[in-house]
């Protein structure tokens, strides 16, 4: 396994602390290279302590610590049921973040601005108004010049 950061450390502790309080046989459903993992890279000076008399979901834990679990329950020890569960909750989470991206972003308007200008430019465009530059022509340029040395 790839060098993991010092929170992933002290978390693999305290996963390390919860799986030897499992029992034998949701101990087994983990493979052993998983546990292995875990205790290979937790952070050997890092002292996790629990109260035993507290329920599992009252122990102080750390975030990278309730991931872990979460992960490894859904993947070795949770039923069909609990699965499905699982799934549906992360689809509904998935949504509402996406809702609120949706809020923030305001993407549905992002391109009603757009179109309002570009309605515009096209309503200048389409209107029949020409520039015209008046140019005198050469031979105009010249008789007036002619015209105005005999005035002298």
């Amino acid at each position: 396994m790839e060098r993991v950061d010092n929170n992933y450390r002290k978390a693999f502790v305290e996963v390390d602390a919860v799986l030897n309080c499992l029992n034998a046989n949701d101990y087994n459903k983990i493979p052993i290279s998983v546990i292995n993992a875990i205790k290979d890279n937790k952070d050997e000076n890092y002292q996790y302590e629990y109260d035993e008399k507290l329920e599992y979901y009252k122990w102080n834990f750390m975030n990278e610590t309730k991931a872990i679990l979460y992960n490894l329950f859904k993947k070795y020890l949770a039923t069909e049921e609990q699965i499905k569960y699982f799934k549906e909750k992360e689809k509904a989470e998935l949504y509402e973040i996406e809702e609120e991206k949706k809020k923030k972003y305001n993407t549905e308007n992002l391109f009603k601005a757009n179109k309002e200008e570009n309605d515009i430019v096209e309503g200048i465009e389409n209107q029949n108004t020409e520039i015209s530059v008046y140019k005198e022509s050469f031979l105009k340029k010249i008789w007036m010049k002619i015209k105005s040395i005999f005035k002298k």
